[in-house]
């Protein structure tokens, strides 16, 4: 009994800090909402642990204490379940829906409060838990690197799960094993399991926040297009798979006068629509970025400066359209001046001469596409 109580209150102790942690990390950084459900789910666990710990010290209580365990180890893995689901902005329906299910029959099985009940409730939990991370598992599924790996951690932790049910059905009254022998496959991984999850939790967390810090440094504030930083990093990305790379530059005609009519926010307002209306217009694999003012950059990886210069006057033709609704406005304009971006040589090399082409444009009258 004292070695079960202190593998349970070890449980508790480890699941609380798991869930402060997150909470903390959750509350301090305004992460999204699974990171909160995350750590209700290790708060559930103390909880359900504690029970256990509880009914073990006031045997009174003892059938309470263990139903009311059983609710909290599927409320915890459950939370654990949906929480894996929002952040892959899919759908917790069937989760919730195992929730509701699971809760309903250990409340029968509490009513009917046979010979068997707590066999039956203990396989009832450990089969709802296993359907909770054979959810997490799906979720994780067509994930690759740390995803992969964190996919197949749950899954091994499921299958343990399913052997706790089975060792459960075989713990019944009259069974091939001992409620001692269950008790014992029930310490065996529960504790790893809680430190795994726990510990794989917290890392998806410390990189997502890694992955948003390193997506703030390279986007623009104003119109969450790559800054001038990102577009570096995307020309090294495009120049390892050994395609050719044109470069273009696009500018606003005329921004000064729309920016002293409308003030700055209209202005900023006149960015970022453009600003959308360049992403909308290039293809899969294609960069947009900003590099500040009204000066947009476009990277065409795999095209030749002829298909861009067809490209970009079509762009060109549809600028006017994409700001035909606005009454405050007179014609919307752009110009646009293209480069090659040699091998071996520069960004900004290419981009100076991406510019002067733009410059030409501007000097021939604006509205058009330039060359370099």
């Amino acid at each position: 009994m004292l070695s079960n109580l202190i593998i349970s209150s070890s449980i508790v102790v480890i699941s609380l800090l798991f869930g402060c942690a997150l909470l903390v990390v959750w509350w301090h950084y305004r992460l999204p909402r699974h990171v909160a459900l995350w750590a209700g789910s290790f708060t559930a666990a103390a909880l359900g642990h504690g029970l256990r710990t509880g009914g073990a010290l006031w045997p009174a209580q003892d059938v309470l204490f263990a139903m009311l365990a059983c609710h909290a180890s599927v409320g915890g893995f459950t939370l654990l379940a949906w929480g894996f689901r929002l952040r892959e902005q899919a759908t917790a329906r069937a989760v919730l829906a195992g929730w509701g299910v699971a809760t309903i029959i250990l409340i029968w099985a509490w009513v009917d409060h046979g010979a068997a009940w707590r066999a039956t409730s203990r396989f009832i939990t450990a089969a709802a838990d296993a359907y909770m991370v054979a959810w997490v598992v799906a979720t994780l599924w067509h994930k690759r690197g740390p995803g992969a790996v964190a996919r197949w951690a749950m899954a091994l932790f499921g299958v343990y799960i399913v052997g706790v049910a089975v060792a459960a059905g075989l713990a019944r009254p009259g069974g091939v094993i001992s409620n001692e022998a269950f008790i014992a496959v029930l310490s065996i991984g529960t504790p790893t399991g809680m430190i795994g999850t726990g510990v794989m939790t917290l890392l998806i967390v410390v990189a997502d926040i890694m992955k948003g810090l390193h997506t703030q440094a390279n986007s623009d504030a104003l119109t969450g297009l790559l800054n001038r930083r990102g577009i570096d990093e995307a020309v090294a990305r495009l120049r390892t798979c050994g395609q050719p790379v044109v470069v273009v530059i696009a500018d606003l005609d005329h921004f000064k006068d729309v920016n002293d009519r409308l003030g700055h926010a209209g202005g900023d307002d006149v960015l970022c629509r453009f600003a959308s209306h360049l992403l909308a217009s290039v293809q899969a694999g294609e960069v947009v970025g900003r590099t500040g003012g009204e000066e947009f950059v476009i990277l065409l990886p795999g095209c030749d400066v002829h298909g861009a210069l067809a490209r970009m006057e079509l762009l060109r033709i549809s600028v006017p359209a994409a700001f035909s609704s606005d009454d405050r406005l007179d014609r919307v304009t752009s110009s646009f001046g293209i480069a090659t971006l040699h091998a071996g040589e520069s960004l900004d090399a290419a981009l100076a001469r991406a510019d002067a082409a733009l410059y030409r444009s501007k000097r021939e009258g604006r509205d058009r596409v330039t060359m370099a």
